[in-house]
């Protein structure tokens, strides 16, 4: 008999991660699947993800993913001639041979679609991922696709409550839990130094309001510059920045102009993600009034509101959506009605007018966020 014989680590489990969107690029779903690449792989898992990489030049996608610790496959975008999907198809089938995941975790409406299509090539189980639009479909052939993928699924995790009753009124899971989005408690905290950027945007002691997303319809931007009429009327020198793709910046650059706002607006563009956490301390308060669009587009929960608590800024976001899951209402932020330009000037009012009670809910929302960072977050997916 051997007595005393040193028990290895288990041998990692594979994980085969399908995701719509990957950064470098921007993108809440891309976000959400690089966080648990990473943290998957620390807890021993075998990591490898396919997804697009759009927005980023091909220098940038292959610095980047040469960084990690996990493997990256980058999947041909949309525009990349007419049979793109058939080569995702083709390349996802030859991983699932090749790797022999113990799971496939797929992420993102065409994600959800793909795994539904190709899981029996594999006998491992999926697992599908759900954060909020895919479940708005108007058209009824993706929406019988989405009900056909979520039913396959062994499991389906939704990011919010307010995902899951999306989920539950197209779909019956087999078995549906929620895994609240989180954010990155390594990266994001308070007292960084933003005397560069101050200098660069020419930006003293004003008050400063900032929006992370894609300049859209759905996140609402324009909202925020509808509101600053009367945000201006008694805070004569407040600033509003957008980070993030500019995609409709010319349309609601025209609105700021009409408003008469324009020397108080900044687009921001897409911001490098060293200098991100930078941006946020510089603001006072975060906002995002994300409405639902025409075609069904919705936020399912709002990582960017969690990202701002870690660096002690409270959020004023809108109802109707999973953004009030992100915060701790009076608490760590304040929630208004969807497309009211009035009642948002009113919360941001409300708090730039005290300072104090701004600052409290500042450093509530961040001592709330640490309970809860990706790392947590992860531990519950393993």
């Amino acid at each position: 008999m051997i007595i005393g014989t040193a028990v290895g680590p288990p041998n990692p489990r594979r994980l085969l991660l399908l995701s719509s969107e990957f950064p470098p690029g921007p993108g809440g779903i891309g976000t959400h699947a690089f966080q648990l690449a990473r943290h998957l792989t620390r807890l021993n898992w075998t990591v490898q993800v396919l997804s697009p990489q759009p927005y980023v030049s091909v220098t940038e996608r292959a610095d980047f993913n040469r960084r990690q610790p996990f493997s990256i496959l980058s999947l041909p975008e949309r525009e990349r001639g007419r049979f793109w999907w058939a080569e995702r198809v083709r390349m996802v089938a030859s991983a699932l041979r090749a790797f022999k995941p113990d799971v496939l975790l797929a992420t993102g409406r065409r994600s959800l679609w793909m795994a539904s299509g190709i899981q029996s090539l594999s006998n491992s189980p999926w697992v599908a991922i759900g954060h909020g639009s895919e479940f708005q479909n108007r058209n009824r052939g993706t929406e019988w696709l989405t009900r056909r993928a979520i039913g396959r699924a062994e499991l389906v995790i939704a990011v919010s409550d307010y995902t899951a009753g999306l989920i539950r009124h197209i779909a019956t899971p087999r078995r549906l839990v929620v895994i609240p989005n989180a954010a990155d408690g390594d990266r994001f905290r308070p007292g960084l130094d933003t005397s560069e950027l101050r200098r660069a945007w020419d930006i003293q002691k004003q008050p400063v309001l900032l929006t992370v997303g894609q300049v859209s319809e759905r996140k609402a931007q324009d909202i925020i510059i509808r509101a600053m009429p009367n945000i201006l009327a008694v805070f004569p020198d407040t600033q509003y920045i957008m980070a993030g793709l500019p995609s409709r910046e010319s349309e609601f650059w025209r609105l700021a102009v009409e408003l008469g706002v324009q020397d108080h607006v900044r687009f921001a563009g897409m911001i490098a993600d060293d200098v991100l956490p930078q941006v946020y301390n510089l603001a006072d308060l975060f906002v995002l009034v994300s409405r639902r669009t025409v075609d069904g587009d919705v936020e399912g929960y709002g990582i960017v509101v969690q990202e701002a608590a870690l660096c002690g800024v409270p959020a004023v976001v809108s109802r109707d959506c999973g953004l009030t899951e992100a915060i701790l209402e009076g608490t760590t932020g304040l929630s208004v009605p969807p497309n009211d330009p009035a009642a948002t000037a009113a919360a941001i009012i409300d708090l730039l007018g005290n300072s104090k009670r701004r600052i409290e809910m500042g450093r509530c929302a961040r001592e709330q966020a640490l309970t809860a960072t990706w790392a947590e977050r992860a531990a519950e997916y393993d």
